[in-house]
């Protein structure tokens, strides 16, 4: 291939993979997979209430609720959350491998989904395990280490990783997450670049 059409064909095909880093569709959380919109969250299950951390943050609010939506701006342009209690009627939403769900979240960054969380009852960790074992195969990696109560299983694909947690002596919860692989990274740059902020600002 000419040097001058060389270049152009490496960038068709970078912008292919980047593209594609949220094409795959084998990891999915309640039907949704990363990189869906709001608007596919709120088409599927319009009962999530959804805020702009930065709107909420400038309310008059109590200290704790102020800190709760500054903090959700380093996770979120868009946070939905809707708590499912035992009275409320069941939906589609309401459970997960057979499983009671307790609260979730769907948080967006430039309106695509890049993390999604369960919390459900610690006895649904088995169940979890399970179902995702029988649809995805085994757990790309588990950290289950004798010295850690904390048990951890991965399943990971093209640019998504569900992530499912327990406390080994704990009765209490069990967590569930679906999470764009370059999610965290963003936390950590946005948390990074608010502390410098609020650094030159004393």
């Amino acid at each position: 291939m000419p040097k001058d059409h060389l270049v152009p064909a490496i960038l068709v095909l970078l912008l292919f993979t980047a593209s594609s880093t949220y094409a795959d569709d084998s990891l999915e959380f309640k039907g949704l997979k990363i990189g869906s919109t709001a608007e596919e969250l709120r088409m599927k299950y319009p009962e999530f209430i959804c805020s702009d951390p930065r709107q909420e943050a400038t309310r008059p609010l109590n200290e704790t609720l102020k800190k709760f939506w500054e903090r959700k701006q380093t996770e979120a342009d868009l946070f939905c959350e809707t708590t499912i209690i035992d009275r409320a009627p069941r939906t589609a939403l309401s459970g997960v491998a057979g499983r009671h769900i307790k609260v979730i979240d769907f948080h967006f960054i430039a309106n695509r989904l890049m993390y999604a969380y369960a919390l459900l009852d610690s006895l649904a960790f088995d169940d979890l395990i399970a179902g995702l074992t029988t649809k995805y195969g085994p757990p790309t990696r588990k950290d289950t280490g004798a010295k850690s109560t904390k048990m951890t299983f991965y399943w990971k694909r093209a640019g998504a990783t569900i992530r499912v947690s327990k406390y080994a002596e704990s009765l209490d919860t069990a967590s569930y997450s679906l999470s764009a692989d370059d999610y965290w990274p963003e936390v950590a740059r946005r948390r990074a670049a608010r502390a410098k902020a609020i650094g030159k600002g004393r």
